[in-house]
């Protein structure tokens, strides 16, 4: 492409009105503040023993910020440290990692071990759960809570019985979210889902609404989609088909995990290319990849899944075996796992938070540092360690939560 075809593409022969150039030094100027407010709330200015000491609120990128990963990194490089000091404490279990799992070890050990058990969970973050991750937010006088990591509870009618019966230890009733959740939130105002087709692909650009309403014949009518593509795409939305004929539902279920969903819509279905295209990106907003890196189990749709035997179903809109009830994908808190996280340190220790209930606990304020009742002794070398769970990200050693009931 010539550099003059690549300026007319930009529109860089038409005149720039007063309203554009105000816009565009609006934007500017905007991002400009809002990087300099990020900067600011990148580190913590308090201590982790200062009760305004609260994670949640910081912004940016939060995921292994700067802080947590030094010390790994010099170990790797061959860094040790002759000046430590014994700590001279003991502990009946200790937990490398303050994540969900970190976080649930310690619940189940106690819960064996009885309320004496000295528990000390090490942490390299500047705040519990891993994944977990929990975002606060003061808009107008008004709380927003946000989700900086894994979302949900996803189809809960499959875990293990210890799964299930640690949601119930802790107070979590995914039936209540039937009632916290709206699923007819689009529906009721009319809003439906759409497909845009690509003239590169589909010979002609056109943003098709409804995605299968009022049915998939009319709908696919309005698609600029091939006559073989229309009715293979209705006949896998629609058609009871099994595919997969001698095979047991073991064996099925084998296959289905074991394959991508593009491997087995043109291998099994035998689908036109066309319709490979149009669920391609489908998984994108979930799994951040298309069918062509996704099992075929997660995203079958309900004809083909019924025709294979397999009701129920996993992933969006489905949990359980064969004849289980289909699950929706509502299972979850305003911030997401963070909640499961916090009610387990709650649990763990009870002063780090008020409350006892799944709901309290979505505007709990936590208390920092009450997760580690025993202060840090001044001068030694294992001060660096003993500071309350969690640090700010310009301090780099390990930190502990204590559980000692």
């Amino acid at each position: 492409m010539t550099d003059g075809s690549r300026d007319r593409e930009l529109g860089m022969q038409r005149r720039i009105t007063r309203r554009d150039f105000l816009d565009g030094v609006r934007i500017a100027v905007g991002t400009a503040a809002i990087a300099q407010t990020m900067a600011h709330g990148q580190t913590l200015s308090v201590p982790p023993s200062n009760p305004s000491y609260y994670p949640p609120t910081l912004n940016g990128l939060r995921g292994s910020h700067p802080g947590s990963f030094e010390v790994a990194h010099a170990v790797r490089d061959g860094k040790s440290w002759d000046d430590a000091t014994e700590e001279n404490e003991s502990y009946d279990l200790i937990v490398v990692g303050g994540g969900i799992s970190g976080l649930a070890a310690a619940f189940f050990y106690r819960k064996h071990a009885g309320n004496d058990a000295r528990i000390l969970i090490l942490e390299n973050h500047d705040d519990f759960g891993g994944h977990a991750k929990r975002n606060e937010f003061r808009v107008g006088g008004r709380l927003l809570l946000g989700y900086g990591g894994t979302q949900s509870i996803e189809a809960p009618s499959r875990y293990s019985a210890d799964a299930k019966g640690l949601l119930q230890d802790l107070g979590i009733e995914t039936e209540r979210f039937y009632k916290y959740f709206d699923q007819k939130f689009y529906e009721s105002r009319n809003m439906t889902r759409g497909v845009f087709f690509d003239k590169e692909t589909f010979g002609v650009d056109r943003l098709v609404t409804g995605d299968g309403r009022p049915d998939w014949s009319t709908y696919l009518a309005k698609t600029p989609m091939s006559e073989q593509a229309r009715k293979d795409m209705l006949r896998i939305q629609t058609e009871k088909i099994d595919y997969m004929p001698g095979l047991s539902m073991e064996e099925k279920q084998q296959s289905l995990r074991a394959m991508s969903y593009e491997a087995f819509l043109r291998d099994y279905a035998k689908v036109d290319q066309q319709v490979i295209t149009y669920f391609m990106q489908n998984p994108h907003d979930l799994w951040a990849m298309g069918i062509d890196g996704v099992p075929a189990a997660n995203n079958l749709t309900p004809a083909v899944r019924e025709g294979l035997g397999l009701t129920g179903g996993r992933g969006r809109g489905g949990g359980g075996g064969p004849g289980a009830r289909p699950e929706p994908y509502i299972f979850h808190f305003p911030d997401g796992n963070a909640s499961v996280a916090r009610m387990l340190v709650r649990a763990l220790i009870s002063e780090s938070a008020p409350g006892n209930t799944m709901e309290d606990i979505v505007t709990a304020k936590f208390n920092y540092a009450r997760l580690d009742p025993h202060p840090p002794r001044s001068g030694s070398a294992s001060t660096a360690r003993s500071c309350a769970c969690a640090r700010s990200a310009a301090e780099p050693m390990p930190r502990k939560w204590r559980s000692p009931m």
